[in-house]
């Protein structure tokens, strides 16, 4: 039961806890309640009895004798008492047990008399006892009766007792009635108690709701954002301001990150272009190894290369171009990558097929030129160098009432389904086995400049049984 309630919401545990709480309470209060109320009614309907039983006792006639046994005292059946005669039980009892008068002819009913007769002759005045089920009795009034077991004489001890039982109808009457209003009020209470439960666990956790949503808006690209502090000076205060406190640690541990690696590689391209000079001087003489030159010269372009991404990588992740975005016109950076990348295209043999369908929901875009050039080069960079030689490469672009779509598929070796939830990720390759060059951080540069202005890029495999590849789309919505 606990390890279920620690999986539920923090709402609707509250919301438990607080009908245990209340439901609890209520009920021991209204356990309380009936337990006094019938006491209450019980100690009321015995007082009146006993009125009732010193009424009888004044009215009954004993004869001419002065001895209480001769003649045989009868009930004056004439008067009228507080309790309807017609619905009492009456009789008159000697000490030793034995009936001498009473008022109903049902003689197999029998009155306990031993214990309230012993209580009496100990000195109580009287003697109270509840009686159920009277089956001898044709028609009950009610389903329980009670029985009072009153002294006649002064003579101590007494020896004659009257013993009277009356139907407790308004007794039950009011505790039935009682009953209803617990069996309908208490579950109406508990219903209300988890509706204002959920109400006010709700309102008591909506500052928390509303931290979780402002900390959700805060990603890498908006580091400097920091949550709202409530007005209140409590818990949820402190908290915010501990999450900004950690946002602060966090933007400025980033940001360090950032320097560092803008820094290392910018002192990191100075040799290398040192490295790059002095081996095209070692080419250029007569009598130097030019395989062993030219593969050095290669791994310094690719050491360059990797340099030129990370600080092409740190800079997107800065956001810092963010503010100089203008509007720009997609087909025209389209176009200008496609150019540069058709010598890659025509070293494979490749027919690059290029679609841009003109209409009238033709808009421009807001961006950063460089960046889309870099994101756009990286995606045909990526499409030619794992298509097959001799093959298609298809380049789409579409213009949307509310957005601008490129799509790049090309008819490579396509991505496995193992890879498509890594393929944007950093140093992500499709087969590292493969002898296809690549280090894994263009399709991630790509990933970082989509983010950065807002675009949707994402993978989607294209392979079937006629023909293999990888389908990639620009999602670029339009600015409102």
């Amino acid at each position: 039961m606990v390890t279920y309630l620690k999986s539920l919401s923090l709402k609707i545990r509250l919301t438990v806890l607080f009908v245990i709480i209340f439901g609890t309470t209520t009920v021991l209060f209204s356990g309380f309640f009936y337990y006094s109320l019938n006491e209450s009614l019980l100690q009321d309907f015995d007082n009146a009895l006993y009125n009732y039983s010193i009424d009888v006792s004044k009215n009954i006639n004993y004869g001419d004798s002065d001895n209480l046994l001769f003649p045989t005292p009868t009930v004056d059946k004439d008067k009228i008492f507080p309790f309807a005669s017609g619905n009492s039980l009456i009789l008159i009892r000697h000490f030793s047990g034995k009936i001498l008068s009473r008022n109903f002819e049902f003689e197999n009913i029998e009155f306990p008399w031993e214990r309230e007769i012993s209580e009496i002759r100990r000195g109580e005045d009287s003697a109270y006892t509840t009686l159920e089920n009277l089956n001898a009795l044709p028609v009950a009034e009610a389903d329980s009766y009670r029985l009072i077991t009153f002294p006649l004489d002064n003579i101590d001890p007494p020896t004659l007792f009257l013993q009277i039982a009356v139907p407790m109808t308004t007794f039950e009457t009011q505790l039935e009635r009682f009953n209803k209003i617990i069996q309908v009020g208490l579950p109406s209470v508990l219903l209300f108690a988890i509706i204002a439960g959920l109400y006010f666990s709700s309102r008591a956790l909506r500052p928390v709701q509303q931290l979780i949503e402002n900390t959700r808006r805060i990603d890498i690209n908006h580091l400097s954002d920091r949550v709202p502090l409530p007005s209140a000076t409590d818990e949820i205060r402190t908290l915010a301001e501990t999450q900004n406190l950690m946002l602060d640690r966090i933007e400025n541990s980033f940001q360090s990150q950032e320097r560092f690696i803008a820094n290392a590689s910018h002192q990191l391209l100075t040799p290398l272009t040192i490295l790059r000079g002095e081996i095209e001087m070692k080419l250029a003489q007569p009598d130097s190894d030019k395989v062993h030159n030219r593969s050095l010269l290669q791994e310094v372009d690719n050491l360059s290369k990797i340099v030129k991404d990370m600080l092409l990588l740190a800079r997107v992740e800065a956001g810092n171009d963010k503010a100089n975005f203008k509007e720009l016109e997609v087909d025209e950076i389209l176009l200008d990558v496609i150019s540069r990348v058709q010598k890659l295209a025509k070293n494979k043999n490749l027919n690059v097929k290029v679609d841009i369908k003109e209409n009238s929901e033709r808009k421009a875009i807001l961006g950063d030129a460089d960046l889309l050039f870099n994101l756009f080069f990286n995606l045909l960079e990526n499409a030619v160098k794992y298509s097959q030689p001799d093959k298609n490469l298809f380049i789409t672009l579409t213009w949307n009432q509310n957005d601008s779509v490129v799509d790049i598929i090309d008819e490579g070796i396509g991505i496995p389904a193992d890879k498509m939830n890594t393929i944007f990720d950093r140093f992500s390759r499709i087969d590292a086995s493969s002898h296809t060059k690549g280090f894994g951080l263009g399709l991630a540069i790509a990933k970082k400049i989509a983010d950065l202005h807002d675009f949707e890029l994402k993978a989607v495999d294209v392979g079937t049984e006629s023909r293999s590849g990888a389908h990639f789309q620009v999602i670029m919505k339009y600015q409102t």
